[in-house]
């Protein structure tokens, strides 16, 4: 999906690819235990979660956790602790409590040795990473890293990349939407378009930008600051025309009424003849054939698709998959962290 900047292969979250094996269940509590698997002692205050959504908690004294579901839910689930390596679970059955067993990771980066050849200083791969994690929106203005310590930046002259990765999970407090965010990055590249054997000029960086790739899990935690309604407002601002907002249209044959509009290059089409959908009730998955490129409006909010598969899936929160192989342009490409609802917003 091309930009007037870059080229995005957003792959938030990349573990939707597991979707094609899970089946919807019926709203119960989750029960389980989180324990070290090398002392089988119970790992207190681990994370769990659901991915991408609002719906997890941290285990107890004892290692255990419950989660309340209050709707069926299809997220593959996210246990992770710092030191320890992440488990990603799809949860087919919660009939049964569950035990999970975390190993000990011994790749820690803390003796990641960075490369004496990078001539960039934290503060400003800081500025660039900010830029491309968070977003240049204004809402992504609001946002503060609260744990920027944790991150590990380096920058490769040879791949033209800014790597990131981090020591724990990244925490991003997004005062616009009223979110705690918190991030495990799996990996995170900024590839730049430059002459690797001409000096740096860094102020022409930020308008180099060839591609951003990244991938992880997400937790989104509700906070009620004083600007609690104000917030609610620009969750709303963010949804539409967002990504998320256009897959549930298409999964309900509502693009019409969520005031999409379908363009075959300059000329609107009628949406049904280039998006087509076959629906499977059992699984409440709906799948989608685009017959090409096509541009998307949206309330003045321009984006582009385009599918390099025959067909993709769509769940019934609006997730599709593969998530790697439907490409996006414009404002949909563009939006980063600081705009990105969880999957069970409005449901």
């Amino acid at each position: 999906m091309k930009t007037s900047c870059y080229f995005d292969l957003k792959k938030i979250p990349l573990l939707f690819l597991f979707f094609f094996s899970l089946l919807i269940v019926k709203a119960q509590e989750l029960k389980g235990v989180v324990l070290n698997e090398k002392t089988n002692e119970p790992i207190i205050g681990a994370s769990v979660y659901f991915d991408n959504t609002s719906v997890g908690t941290t285990t107890n004294f004892d290692g255990e956790f419950y989660i309340n579901l209050q709707q069926p839910i299809i997220a593959p689930l996210v246990i992770s602790f710092v030191g320890f390596e992440t488990k990603i679970h799809n949860i087919t059955h919660f009939d049964t409590k569950k035990t999970f067993k975390l190993r000990e990771d011994v790749n820690t980066l803390e003796e990641v040795v960075l490369d004496s050849k990078d001539e960039w200083s934290r503060a400003f791969k800081l500025k660039q990473f900010r830029k491309e994690f968070l977003g240049r929106s204004a809402f992504a203005n609001q946002c503060t890293i609260l744990n920027e310590d944790a991150l590990v930046l380096n920058f490769e002259r040879d791949t033209k990349q800014l790597i990131a990765s981090a020591k724990a999970p990244i925490i991003v407090k997004n005062e616009a939407l009223d979110y705690i965010v918190k991030y495990d990055i799996n990996d995170f590249y900024i590839t730049y378009n430059m002459d690797v054997n001409a000096s740096l000029d860094l102020e022409k960086v930020f308008r180099t930008v060839a591609s951003v790739s990244y991938s992880g899990t997400t937790f989104f935690e509700n906070i009620e600051t004083k600007k609690h309604k104000r917030a609610i407002k620009n969750r709303k601002k963010a949804y539409i025309g967002s990504t998320l907002h256009f897959m549930r249209a298409v999964a309900n044959n509502k693009l019409r009424q969520e005031k999409f509009k379908i363009f075959k290059g300059s000329y609107q089409v009628e949406p049904s003849n280039h998006i087509k959908t076959f629906k499977n009730d059992s699984l409440k998955m709906t799948e989608v054939h685009l017959s090409q490129k096509l541009n998307i409006l949206c309330k003045g909010k321009q984006s582009a698709i385009e599918s390099e598969v025959d067909r993709f899936i769509i769940d019934a929160y609006g997730n599709h998959s593969p998530i790697d192989k439907v490409l996006f342009g414009g404002f949909m490409a563009n939006q980063r962290i600081g705009d990105v609802l969880p999957l069970d917003y409005g449901l």
